[in-house]
């Protein structure tokens, strides 16, 4: 008898929050090629631990369209505390980081909420909104 392994769900996009000066929710979220959604509490939420939701697989082309539509794949991997980057600066906002894996590629990105003047930044932080959006983060968190 052969065995035939369980179909192995590949993560797309994930976005991780973390910590700041107070009390931001700190959580990662983590959607599946299937629009499985695992959801990962860590502090500050209303659900802490594991668990799992569903997207529908419009919502996900949606927003691969939207990594796709800031050409996510080609863009630095830290929005932190380089000048280039981040001309603007502050201390004790949390960080966003966001991995996308598409078409045999992938990327991971950190991103600074202490960062401004970048039209990146605006565009991360808009990804990153729509991400929690489309997923229902506050069903999690609020």
């Amino acid at each position: 008898m052969v065995h035939v392994p369980a179909m192995v769900r590949v993560p797309v996009i994930t976005l991780e929050r973390t910590a700041c000066f107070g009390s931001c929710p700190v959580y990662k979220l983590t959607i599946f090629d299937d629009g499985k959604v695992l959801f990962d509490g860590k502090d500050f939420v209303k659900r802490p631990g594991l668990d799992t939701s569903q997207i529908k697989k419009s919502d996900l082309e949606e927003l691969i369209r939207q990594f796709e539509k800031i050409d996510y794949l080609n863009l630095d991997e830290n929005y932190t505390d380089d000048p280039k980057n981040c001309p603007q600066q502050w201390t004790d906002a949390p960080s966003a980081i966001t991995s996308f894996e598409w078409k045999g590629k992938k990327k991971t990105i950190r991103h600074y909420y202490g960062c401004s003047g970048s039209k990146v930044a605006e565009q991360l932080t808009a990804l990153e909104d729509k991400i929690d959006e489309i997923v229902n983060t506050n069903q999690w968190i609020k």
